[in-house]
């Protein structure tokens, strides 16, 4: 029996565009944020959904309403599906961080495998809570199609485990952009993607991250 989920990554907001490190700060969506939720939801008018999960920080799910715009399912918020807790880093700019923090910030740009954000998760705990949510997600819906929508934080550790099948995968790892739709099976508690990172619902001025997240550190 194959479970399909939808892995949707939240639209941009201010934080994106401004350059700042936002973990679970629940900021606003900004003007090309909803641009991507019009084409989004687009995206999926004429797709089978039997449920829908999100995130609940409101990048998030306004995202999955966008999403639900054409069906009128529930949205499950379930936060498991929460962006990364940074701690005491969440919402600083990276270059406060890279001048308060340069340890951590060598490790992100590095070995992201190895951060450990002051006052919040390791990266080995998101990790594990990605893992667990995911399995839970599946055994809750056997047999089902499912929209997931979360965090650029959380992909790139799903993504890590679905294709490197560890922690420190994570140093190759791929970072999906807004609003990317990516095609999760699920069958017999194997994770594979079918389809991943698709952005071809938006013109391409709307892919463009508005910035990367790299301090481009030396090596200490």
């Amino acid at each position: 029996m194959v479970t399909t989920l939808y892995i949707i990554r939240h639209c941009q907001s201010a934080g994106n565009a401004g350059g700042r490190f936002q973990g679970r700060f629940d900021g606003p969506v900004n003007e090309q944020g909803e641009k991507q939720l019009e084409l989004l939801s687009l995206r999926f008018r004429n797709e089978h959904l039997d449920a829908i999960y999100s995130s609940p920080l409101i990048r998030a799910y306004r995202t999955a309403e966008a999403v639900n715009k054409f069906h009128g399912l529930p949205i499950c918020k379930d936060e498991g599906l929460l962006e990364m807790d940074v701690g005491e880093i969440q919402n600083k700019t990276l270059s406060e961080i890279a001048e308060e923090y340069p340890q951590l910030a060598h490790n992100w740009d590095h070995a992201p495998d190895l951060c450990v954000f002051p006052g919040g998760e390791t990266m080995a705990q998101v990790y594990e809570r990605v893992g667990e949510t995911i399995q839970r997600i599946v055994e809750e819906n056997p047999g089902k199609v499912v929209a997931v929508v979360t965090h650029g934080g959380f992909i790139k550790n799903l993504n890590a485990r679905i294709v490197y099948g560890s922690v420190e995968g994570l140093r190759k790892s791929a970072v999906f952009g807004n609003t990317s739709v990516s095609i999760q099976e699920a069958e017999g508690g194997v994770l594979r993607w079918k389809s991943v990172n698709d952005m071809s619902h938006l013109p391409e001025e709307l892919q463009k991250a508005p910035m990367q997240y790299t301090f481009h550190t030396e090596a200490l």
